[in-house]
């Protein structure tokens, strides 16, 4: 029985031919190396035995269970490589990832993203967590994202934003880590920030370590140190190595402190071991009056203390200067129990000392 071939006919069958060339369906254990969905022209070249594919408009295309859309790509493959040009983007599973141009190295499940980096992670509440930078590393088996030059990344479900030179991501323990100028921002109307050498969250910013040169601040205080730990569930915050307190009102030092916060400001302060403290009733001007002791509490409202309780090997000296409702007076006191309360002005209202106490009190009248 003979078939007559129509030109139609004779086209599909050099078509299928060509097809099967191309995609080498026994190749490396794979039914084909990718599949394109999508390309405004095609062009295939055979060189040293390997096939390179250029693609060019609206490319579209699965290789593995990632897909890709780009203005041009070259799929190499032999080597399981595909380079990407033009409003590159990559959708990995919870992963989006948009940049200018794109390798993706099939072999080692690698992808170097070059120019205009935007990465959206989806968390499980639909929230996201976006990474920009000049230049990002992925790897897809252990996900692992590498971003550095002008990172900058947010995290919506935490309200964190931070800036850095070289980032690195995690994504299955929820950890990763900022170097190069770091800092750290919980992003509401009164921002706390922080700064260090070196910035690490764990399991999505539920506890952070700042480590050397640590600086928080905001508008109402500055706290440096060299290291802090930081739990988002209880908003506790704790310092050691040298750590400092300045404000308009305060100054402060200790061996460590432990800072509670609510709504970005600090509800408490406990300081420990070597305290001192020195403040102003009024602010920018003058601190002098002072205490000293080997532990210390401070209540806050609004950014003012409001309490005070220092226990033992306490010192302090309180001032009061000459105005038209009260005289000047000075009382330089010790003992083993302080207490200072304030109004919602820092006021000094009532100062009781206890237990072995000593001092000088000074008066003086005012002359009307």
């Amino acid at each position: 029985m003979k078939m007559k071939l129509t030109g139609k006919s004779i086209a599909v069958f050099l078509l299928a031919v060509v097809l099967a060339a191309i995609f080498d369906l026994h190749a490396e254990e794979e039914l084909r190396p990718y599949k394109l969905i999508n390309a405004d022209k095609l062009i295939i070249n055979k060189i040293e035995g390997e096939y390179i594919t250029n693609l060019f408009g609206n490319v579209h295309f699965f290789y593995g269970e990632t897909e890709f859309f780009s203005d041009k790509a070259d799929i190499f493959e032999l080597q399981k490589i595909v380079r990407m040009q033009g409003n590159v983007e990559v959708y990995d599973d919870t992963l989006t990832l948009f940049a200018d141009n794109v390798d993706y190295f099939r072999k080692t499940e690698r992808l170097f993203l070059r120019g205009d980096v935007l990465a959206t992670e989806t968390h499980i509440d639909s929230t996201i967590r976006t990474f920009k930078a000049e230049e990002v590393e992925y790897f897809r088996n252990s996900r692992e994202f590498f971003a550095k030059k002008n990172v900058i990344t947010y995290d919506e479900r935490e309200s964190m934003h931070g800036t850095c030179g070289e980032l690195k991501y995690f994504l299955n323990d929820g950890y990763g880590f900022l170097m190069k100028e770091p800092v750290l921002s919980i992003a509401e109307n009164d921002t706390l920030s922080i700064s260090a050498e070196k910035i690490e969250y764990f399991k999505d910013y539920e506890k952070v370590v700042a480590t050397f040169n640590v600086k928080t601040f905001s508008n109402d205080f500055i706290m440096t140190s060299d290291f802090l730990l930081y739990f988002a569930d209880e908003e506790k915050a704790v310092y050691l190595g040298k750590p400092k307190f300045t404000s308009n009102l305060a100054d402060a030092t200790a061996i460590e402190f432990r800072i509670f916060f609510e709504e970005q400001k600090i509800k408490k302060a406990i300081l420990l071991d070597s305290c001192y403290i020195q403040f102003s009733e009024f602010e920018d001007k003058p601190k002098k009056n002072w205490a000293v002791g080997d532990l210390m509490e401070f209540n806050f409202n609004k950014g003012n203390i409001t309490f005070c309780e220092a226990k033992g090997n306490v010192n302090s000296y309180f001032q009061q200067e000459t105005a038209e409702s009260k005289n000047f007076s000075a009382n330089n006191a010790k003992g083993e129990h302080l207490i200072i309360e304030m109004d919602d002005k820092n006021k000094i209202e009532r100062i009781s000392m206890k237990d072995k106490v000593s001092g000088k009190y000074k008066f003086q009248h005012q002359n009307r």
